[in-house]
């Protein structure tokens, strides 16, 4: 503490010489009080740094080291919180040779207190996934920014930027609430200072800054508030993987490892297979982790401690400042594996029951498998996940998408048994350690919409969206899949299937928001919002049991069934050509189901109906029963 008074005394009484521009950047550029970890990294980014002497004289925090980094423009600063419970600022002193040159105040907040096991989504949960330059232009204003780099702003160009923003989202909260979602993931919205295609997000140019087209943090932060009160949850998409290549980083990097392959642009190879196949070698892992996907978008190597450490705190502080419920995590197995368990690792002892889905885009259910926690699941692998454990809770499930995409399609032959495909997809769930954590999801921002690829048959679309809303794990729905927006004008375009809401525009004729398009449009969202609405209450969705009945070669008919100890649901899916008649309770009668009923509710009728007579399912249709006890 003497030692502290004397510094600060000499800083004084020395005489000043302000620089105002000596630094440039410094983050976290806040943080919390009451963190579970009382220590934290502050890295700095300034003009020659190196050269000067940095002191905090606070007896609320202590200095505990300074790294001075490879670059002489950067230090790292490891701090500690010696005094807890209330919020507070200190200073952050730079001299040289005794002379004051800048003082920096340094913010620290009163960390909230919450219950992620109840705040975080879950299964409970059903996730409206959208892009927000795409759904709704909320202020005009904010189209176009001068200090960006992309000045194009054209409704009529796919790939051009179309005025969507955060306060777009907040107008038609009402909305989503009304149509059933209960949690909402948007593509990312921080900067993206890229000369083209910087609509979609995944070029970021600034980690602690929500790009000035879609709002400010202070917006964002509005939108997770006023979600809650809703009953809608915010859940942020995360890059860890690479960031775009006009981040300010790269025009003065902290040090020549702080990206992969700077020298010699390498493409990542994809082969996603290296990370457990057994017998890889390195040269095949590092093809695939320190490969960047495009030149805009330069690969972190995130084996560099203090750039580990900065993306664990930048995802920690969003947690912290935003309120939010949870991560969606881009890219996900092409980052450093040791990094990305201790990344998850931080954020559970910080926010214990915080859910975070990765994207890992394969149709493989057994590497998928071998992400999630807890993950001993092949054997011949069990060494590889031993050195390289992993402890993501949730991840997307691309392959139970294949397959559902594939079972729902008309019978080539008497004898095709496309719902077969769906059966054995899910009779594959012992790959999964927590099936029930599973993302589901009929189609998403990087794929063909799901009304096209069920090649815009309604009926096959109603059967896809009943079996999502019943069956294990959390469902997604892209935006507008409700209202059956389809990229049949060039399919698979990125541009083009991230189409503009209808009503999301002042100008537009159509108005998904107001009920205004076609007949069947407009049934298809009714459709989904009575599922939905129903699904928010049914327990036996959100937790239950799970049995299936596997299809027959007589019958091309697949039947779910879900339970716990207050309701049943019956969900019979049937592709025959012709009807069929079934007797609800043969099915429930093969179940471990303690309780007896002789009536059930047609889910989409709101009719009763008699489980011990038979019913009639129509060609490409389903029943959808529940028994409430």
């Amino acid at each position: 503490m003497k030692k502290i008074i004397l510094i600060f005394s000499i800083l004084f009484n020395c005489g000043f010489l302000f620089s105002q521009n000596l630094l440039h950047h410094v983050e976290p550029i806040s943080w919390w009080v009451n963190m579970k970890s009382s220590k934290f990294q502050i890295l700095i980014h300034g003009d020659q740094l190196k050269e000067l002497d940095i002191n905090i004289p606070d007896s609320k925090i202590e200095l505990l080291k300074v790294h001075y980094l490879e670059n002489e423009n950067y230090v790292a600063l490891d701090v500690e919180v010696i005094e807890r419970g209330e919020a507070f600022s200190f200073d952050i002193y730079f001299s040289k040779n005794d002379q004051l040159i800048e003082k920096y105040n340094y913010q620290m907040g009163l960390k909230s207190e919450r219950n992620m096991e109840n705040e975080s989504f879950s299964s409970k949960d059903v996730i409206y996934l959208i892009t927000p330059d795409r759904f709704s232009n909320g202020d005009k204003n904010n189209d176009i920014i001068k200090s960006l780099k992309e000045q194009k702003m054209n409704r009529q160009d796919p790939s051009a930027r179309h005025g969507g923003d955060i306060q777009g989202i907040i107008n038609h909260l009402d909305y989503i609430a009304e149509m059933g979602f209960t949690a909402i993931w948007s593509t990312p919205l921080l900067e993206n200072n890229m000369k083209e295609l910087s609509y979609h997000g995944y070029a970021i140019t600034d980690l602690y800054k929500i790009d000035p087209r879609m709002g400010s943090n202070e917006l964002y932060k509005e939108l997770a508030l006023k979600a809650k009160a809703k009953g809608i949850k915010l859940i942020k998409d995360v890059v860890l993987n690479h960031i775009g290549s006009n981040h300010w980083w790269m025009n003065d990097l902290p040090s020549e490892n702080w990206i992969n392959n700077t020298a010699n642009y390498v493409n990542t190879s994809h082969t996603r297979e290296a990370l457990h196949d057994p017998y890889s070698v390195e040269k095949d892992v590092v093809g695939f982790t320190d490969g960047w996907f495009v030149k805009q978008m330069p690969d972190l190597n995130q084996r560099n401690p203090f750039l580990a450490t900065y993306i664990i705190q930048n995802s920690l502080w969003w947690i912290e400042y935003a309120q939010l419920s949870g991560f969606r995590v881009d890219t996900y197995s092409y980052s450093d594996r040791d990094f990305l368990n201790s990344w998850n690792k931080a954020i559970d002892n910080e926010y214990p029951g915080f859910n975070i889905v990765g994207e890992e885009w394969t149709t493989d259910k057994s590497i998928i498998g071998l992400w999630q926690k807890p993950n001993l699941i092949q054997k011949e692998a069990v060494s590889i996940i031993q050195k390289h454990p992993s402890f993501i809770p949730s991840l997307m499930d691309f392959p139970l998408n294949e397959a559902l995409v594939e079972a729902l399609q008309p019978k080539d032959q008497k004898w095709d048994h496309k719902l077969s495909i769906l059966y054995r997809n899910m009779a594959q769930d012992y790959l999964y350690p927590k099936a029930g954590n599973m993302v589901v999801f009929l189609d998403n921002h990087d794929m063909s919409r799901a009304y096209y690829q069920l090649k815009h048959d309604f009926s096959y679309w109603k059967m896809a969206q009943a079996f999502l809303m019943i069956n294990r794990g959390i469902p997604q729905v892209y935006y507008g899949t409700e209202v059956l927006l389809s990229d049949s004008v060039k399919p698979g375009d990125h541009g083009v299937l991230r189409e503009d809401f209808p009503g999301g525009w002042d100008s537009d004729v159509k108005n998904a928001f107001l009920g205004k398009m076609s007949v069947l449009q407009n049934d298809a969202q009714v459709f989904l919002k009575q599922l939905l609405n129903w699904r928010k209450n049914c327990t036996a969705i959100h937790n239950g049991e799970l049995k299936h009945f596997a299809p027959t070669y007589e019958n091309e008919v697949y039947t779910v069934v879900r339970y716990d100890e207050n309701s049943l649901v019956l969900l019979v899916l049937n592709n025959e050509e012709d009807n069929i008649e079934i007797i609800p309770n043969n099915y429930i009668n093969e179940i471990d189901f303690k309780k007896t009923a002789t009536k059930a509710k047609v889910i989409m009728t709101n009719n009763f109906i008699d489980l011990n007579t038979k019913v009639s399912i129509n060609p490409k249709n389903f029943l959808l029963l529940e028994i409430e006890l």
